[in-house]
């Protein structure tokens, strides 16, 4: 078994009597699971295809038609969006139509790696998106430096003085700073602003690696965990409209790959390396455009008079027109359409009612969302209709849009047409080429590792407790099971706590 002794040491090459990282879990933001397998098999990624073929390579399932804030809290804290209740960068405020930020409401399930400090492992965690900082560590936490979709403008450490020293020594964010030239952003990108953006990409791989490799230099790690951003903006902006991938994303793979190839060197010969991505990357079609339009379209078909009722003794109640509507749409990545519906005792002016009358809506707006056809084509619109009570559940559901739309993506989204609905036309989106798909990988090669061909299916959720059995932490209340074949066993054994 692969499970790994906290008190190992070993001396790596050059050094004396410095103690390895034990295991090295490396980050690929968004990168897609396809063009890996591709660019590993074509030669362009060598330091990867070299784990793949030493390794194991699992198939990861995400948590379905959300985006990567969703994810990557799935990730961090072991359990899915229903627990702890994040799925963009803004989140709904009981009892009103407002917002907030999701990063000014904690986590109500910890990251894995505090159980691991709390264990007494040594652990350095860097750029983990949409992660808090979590104080007094067993080692040291830097957050919002080279990430995607930031939560804080301003980077942050544990210990304090940690990030001012990285960005004196390294330089800050060139293109994520909504308050600079926020070349991430999710429209197109120029086509003036290619070479900056490469530029700025390949640039930000560099100095990350090189930030890592001197961390990882002070040895003694029981967990070294860094993420890449590069692979997610350049799958937004360098994915053609055809989905082909550019030769400018190739530059941008490669560029990770020689820094996987470097720390796996650094880490060292007795270091378990663990490579993984969240979610993938595909041409972004999508009716995120025009969902709220087809919701009031729709409306009136189902409406009831009770609902009618109550709506005109409820209009004077907020200035906000959602309160007038039986569901409504919350912003979200272009993926899917998030749905919420106004829902009496969970809304300030409900109309509808929970029970019978919010169960039939539900069923009747699913099968008009499922009915729309693109004008042009007549392809579907939709090609799945997720209830996220069902999909997710836990205490954070109320937290979540109530349904989401997952587009079809096969073809452009001008509008749709329905005989509910009428005909509905808006034109392309204005967002960028590329978005997400959910799915994503993970590599796992070193010590008790046997290489294998065939590939194993697991889900984001069981990297936690798979990196916490590696190193012989309890990891309780945690939705996840360890990856089998990463921990050298080859049958089912559960080793944390399984959620109901």
């Amino acid at each position: 078994m692969a499970v790994i002794d906290p008190s190992h040491s070993s001396t790596r090459r050059g050094h004396s009597a410095v103690p390895n990282t034990q295991v090295l879990l490396i980050g690929l933001d968004s990168a897609d699971r396809g063009l890996v397998d591709r660019w590993c098999d074509a030669g362009h990624l060598p330091a990867i295809a070299a784990l793949r073929d030493r390794g194991v390579w699992a198939n990861l399932s995400t948590p379905e038609a959300v985006g990567d804030d969703a994810v990557w809290a799935s990730f961090a804290t072991g359990v899915p969006p229903g627990r702890h209740g994040r799925f963009f960068w803004n989140t709904v405020d009981r009892g009103r139509y407002d917002w907030v930020m999701s990063r000014d409401r904690p986590p109500p399930v910890p990251p894995f790696w505090v159980a691991l400090s709390d264990a007494g492992r040594r652990v350095a965690v860097i750029d983990v998106p949409k992660c808090p900082l979590t104080p007094n560590l067993h080692g040291r936490q830097l957050v919002d430096w080279l990430t995607h979709g930031r939560d804080y403008a301003k980077t942050q450490s544990d210990p304090p003085e940690w990030a001012e020293e990285v960005l004196r020594q390294f330089g800050g964010d060139a293109t994520d700073v909504p308050t600079g030239e926020f070349l991430c952003a999710g429209t197109p990108l120029p086509e003036e602003k290619r070479p900056v953006f490469r530029h700025h990409m390949l640039d930000g791989i560099e100095r990350k690696s090189r930030l890592a490799t001197e961390v990882l230099a002070e040895g003694g790690w029981d967990l070294f965990l860094v993420v890449f951003k590069e692979s997610h903006c350049a799958g937004h902006k360098f994915l053609g409209d055809d989905g082909a991938a550019t030769p400018d994303l190739l530059e941008v793979y490669r560029a990770m790959d020689r820094a996987v190839g470097r720390l796996v060197e650094a880490a060292g010969e007795g270091c378990l390396s663990l490579v993984f991505s969240d979610l993938g990357m595909s041409t972004n079609e999508t009716g995120e455009h025009f969902l709220d339009q087809a919701l009031a379209r729709l409306e009136p078909g189902m409406i009831t008079w009770r609902q009618r009722l109550r709506r005109r003794l409820r209009w004077n109640a907020t200035k906000d027109k959602r309160a007038g509507r039986l569901a409504f749409q919350w912003e979200h990545n272009e993926m899917s359409g998030a749905i919420r519906f106004n829902l009496h005792g969970r809304e300030p002016s409900g109309l509808v009612r929970p029970g019978a009358e919010h169960e039939e809506l539900r069923r009747r707006l699913t099968r008009e969302l499922l009915a729309l056809r693109d004008p042009d084509s007549g392809r579907p619109v939709v090609r799945a209709v997720i209830d996220t009570a069902t999909a997710f559940p836990g205490e954070e559901t109320g937290r979540l849009p109530d349904l989401l739309a997952e587009w079809e993506r096969s073809g452009p989204l001008v509008g749709a047409t329905s005989p509910a609905l009428g005909v509905l036309r808006v034109g392309p989106h204005p967002y960028r080429p590329g978005n997400h798909v959910s799915g994503g990988f993970c590599i796992a090669a070193g010590p008790g590792i046997a290489a294998r061909t065939e590939r194993p299916d697991a889900s984001l959720l069981d990297i936690a407790p798979t990196v916490a059995r590696l190193l012989a932490v309890d990891l309780p209340g945690r939705n996840g099971r360890t990856i089998d074949a990463f921990v050298g066993i080859e049958e089912a054994r559960p080793t944390v706590a399984q959620s109901p």
